[in-house]
């Protein structure tokens, strides 16, 4: 078997001795040293930036012109439209009978600079039947990626969108939908900028002639999906105040990062160990001076991981980290943690500071145990904040569940509230 160049010298694998070894063979995702217990190497796994180009039928986007920025791309507003072009959405190697356009459009980082992204818009051939104009829903997948070729413009062509069941449900209800890559061409995980990204791919849709510029809009997103559907909720009264946002249903977040960062990085949930590889590679990719320090904290087998991680979508990215905890890697994790520049980042990309309190109703909601983002780490305060500030929201707590489950426990009734409404329907009693 080819072994990864990042050789796994985990002195928590090492503390698991022989205890580990059924686990270990079980699962396959390690495989013994010569040392027997003693050491682990991770295999080698296949990156998507490998298997795509060989079994989808279509180029990824760094193959693909259609992606590329203009040359005159500062003299566009944030939310115009570049280009457009129709396309065909499939699930799995099944057409989804929605007319499907993509729109590449301009929007900024955290620091103003133009950028552009894609956004795909679905429409149903089914009337609206509710009250009003066609609502369209801005729908944040759980992109979780580090790889340009993970984002939704593509996978939803590729037929391997992982969310498509769920998004569906708005279709069939009659509402169009937007999916945006709101991580951008870099995949700028947890940064502000998704918040920006998200605003600027409603405006696209608006702006694009599709029968939407009067659509009332509804947000909806888990996990790393609902981190950028609050991003924007947080947003919306600063950045994009034109636009009718009647509610955003957000589940699952990563709200306080500063407080979920110790717990991420600490490999004391192995579930957990890709979200925080993924948010100090996705904010390092956003902040230089973060990334500077992360460099400097990084040990040479951090580096190799790091390096391995680049291009990968969701699941090889948590097969790949399942044993590889930040802390591991890191010369001195609290020092790192700490470093001025890390902080300030992991602050700026969390919620509920008093300038950016939500001015649209929310719906949130978070399992009772969840095992990547413990409630009391990611999201408590920040509710708790919301509520002082008198924000039109309302919070529950999905009881014995982990963090995929309490997605899709709640599904029906989340959709349904923002179908309500989004159509101008009375959110409901407020959580506080």
């Amino acid at each position: 078997m080819q072994r990864s160049t990042a050789t796994c010298r985990s002195p928590r694998l090492r503390r698991l001795g022989a205890r580990a070894l059924p686990l270990l063979a079980m699962t396959a995702l390690v495989t013994a040293g010569p040392a027997g217990a003693e050491e682990f190497e991770l295999p080698s796994l296949p990156s998507e930036s490998q298997v795509y180009p060989a079994v989808v039928p279509i180029p990824t986007p760094q193959q693909d012109p259609w992606y590329a920025d203009p040359a005159e791309l500062p003299t566009y507003a944030n939310g115009d439209v570049i280009r457009s072009r129709v396309v065909q959405t499939y699930a799995l190697a099944v057409p989804v009978p929605v007319h499907t356009t993509q729109l590449l459009f301009r929007s900024t980082d955290i620091r103003d600079n133009p950028i552009a992204t894609a956004t795909t818009v679905l429409t149903p051939g089914i009337p609206w039947l509710g009250p009003g104009p066609r609502p369209l829903i801005s729908y944040q997948e759980a992109i979780d990626s580090l790889g340009q070729h993970c984002n939704p413009s593509y996978t939803l062509r590729a037929g391997i969108q992982k969310e498509i069941s769920l998004l569906g449900q708005f279709l069939a209800a009659g509402a169009a939908v937007a999916v945006t890559d709101f991580d951008g061409k870099k995949n700028t995980i947890m940064s502000p900028s998704e918040g920006r990204m998200v605003l600027d791919g409603i405006r696209a849709a608006q702006r694009a002639g599709l029968g939407l510029e009067a659509s009332p809009v509804g947000l909806w997103g888990y996990s790393g999906g609902g981190n950028s559907s609050a991003s924007a909720a947080e947003q919306r009264r600063s950045y994009a105040p034109e636009l009718n946002i009647r509610g955003s249903a957000q589940g699952g977040i990563p709200g306080d990062k500063v407080a979920i960062a110790p717990f991420a990085v600490s490999g004391q949930q192995p579930q957990a160990n890709f979200t925080g590889w993924l948010a100090i590679l996705g904010l390092a990719r956003e902040y230089p001076d973060f990334d500077q320090a992360l460099r400097q904290y990084l040990t040479p087998e951090g580096r190799a991981v790091a390096a391995e991680l680049d291009g990968r979508c969701l699941y090889t990215t948590f097969v790949s980290t399942l044993l590889r905890p930040v802390a591991d890697y890191l010369t001195d994790p609290e020092a790192a943690l700490s470093h001025p520049a890390v902080r300030a980042a992991l602050s700026a990309a969390s919620f509920g500071k008093p300038e950016n309190t939500p001015d649209i109703p929310l719906l949130m909601w978070h399992s009772t145990t969840d095992q990547l983002l413990p409630a009391e780490l990611a999201i408590d305060d920040i509710a708790r904040a919301y509520c002082e500030r008198g924000v039109n929201m309302r919070m529950f707590k999905v009881p014995a569940t982990e963090h995929i489950s309490a997605e899709i426990i709640p599904e029906l009734g989340t959709v349904a509230w923002l179908l309500a409404v989004t159509a101008g329907a009375d959110p409901g009693p407020r959580a506080c």
